[in-house]
């Protein structure tokens, strides 16, 4: 799993660039890129994290370990096309806010709000599973081979 900016196609790479800089030039918390290009065993491998194989059929085991719904070839960063970030310090995904106070840490909204300021699509307004750390271009799927 890389997390080499470089590793992304070059819209991303750009629209990456761009939102490190607006967001050091803003003087917020630090952040730093965690993930980038991911092979499809990678994300099957995260896809697996949470669920288990029952009667032929994979299935929700523990909710709370469950990291994506993308599985193999469904991730923007199969192609090069997201990104996940963490803020650096002792506490890189804001958790000790999230549970003194039982909400999302501020720092994630404007996170999103930096992002969608550039064009890009903020895991944090995923619906089914809010992923604040993840960004990627619209239009992703664009990018995959032609079946």
């Amino acid at each position: 799993m890389s997390s080499q900016i470089i590793d992304l196609e070059p819209v991303t790479r750009g629209l990456c660039h761009a939102l490190l800089a607006s967001w050091e030039e803003s003087m917020r918390h630090p952040i730093r890129v965690t993930h980038t290009l991911r092979t499809f065993d990678e994300q099957l491998h995260l896809w697996q994290q949470g669920r288990a194989l029952q009667n032929g059929v994979w299935k929700v085991a523990d909710r709370k370990l469950v990291v994506t719904n993308a599985e193999p070839g469904e991730s923007p960063h199969n192609y090069g096309a997201a990104f996940d970030i963490c803020f650096l310090g002792d506490d890189p995904y804001l958790h000790a806010y999230e549970i003194d106070h039982r909400a999302s840490d501020p720092l994630w909204g404007l996170f999103g709000e930096a992002g969608k300021k550039l064009g890009l699509v903020w895991g944090g307004d995923f619906s089914s599973l809010k992923d604040r750390p993840h960004m990627e271009r619209p239009a992703w799927r664009a990018l995959r081979p032609a079946a």
